[in-house]
């Protein structure tokens, strides 16, 4: 791997056509899919993730940081827009990742809301895509510096990473099969995982409901 280009920035193309009502109908079969070894050894590559995510010599902290958070925020993106013609209110009427588990959205005013998958989503990508581009969060001319609640931002972003994956994972993995995107989808989540790790961004109880899934990732990689 050289530098920090990202080594799974593939096009991601639908490989055939499905209509929402059979999205939906499968639904019922998801749980527990993406945990299948046939799935779960699907990846990209086979090098060790542990050394690329490790801060080279030389650079601080906080750039390595920025960089690998536009990065899975890129590739996430790329995913999920495969998944607009089935992530819909109809079909998500809630942000759920997993069984008896439903993400809320806090607004502004500390108030709590449930909007639809794809609102969420709409939403959270909107919010964190506002925070890659402002320059005193992401800062990307010389001289300028990171603010000192730079690795808070960061956190939060990865919460909100987490929410999407994970939805993505329960409800939607059979479109990622079809789609042929389930190396691009565990790469993204190894990724994901090892990197929070290596920087304390995520605690481990917030991604406890794909706890199954990680340690089959990590222990087949």
């Amino acid at each position: 791997m050289k530098g920090a280009s990202y080594f799974y920035n593939s096009i991601l193309r639908s490989k055939r056509k499905k209509t929402a009502e059979e999205s939906g109908n499968r639904n019922g079969d998801r749980e527990r899919l993406c945990l299948q070894e046939r799935h779960v050894t699907c990846r990209l590559h086979n090098e060790d993730l542990k050394t690329y995510v490790q801060l080279p010599k030389g650079v601080e902290e906080n750039e390595w940081i920025a960089t690998h958070t536009i990065k899975l925020y890129d590739n996430l993106q790329l995913i999920t827009n495969c998944m607009t013609d089935y992530c819909t209110a109809d079909n998500c009427p809630v942000m759920s990742g997993g069984q008896n588990l439903v993400f809320f959205w806090v607004s502004e005013r500390n108030k709590k809301m449930r909007p639809t998958a794809p609102t969420y989503i709409e939403m959270v990508m909107c919010w964190i895509e506002k925070q890659i581009k402002d320059e005193s969060v992401f800062p990307t001319k010389y001289g300028n510096q990171f603010p000192p609640t730079f690795k808070e931002t960061v956190r939060k972003m990865f919460r909100f990473f987490f929410h999407i994956i994970a939805h993505v994972y329960y409800s939607h993995f059979q479109e990622v099969i079809d789609f042929e995107l389930v190396p691009h989808l565990n790469t993204l989540f190894h990724h994901y995982v090892i990197f929070s790790q290596e920087f304390s961004l995520v605690e481990d109880k917030e991604m406890a409901p794909l706890e199954t899934l990680i340690n089959l990732l990590i222990g087949t990689n």
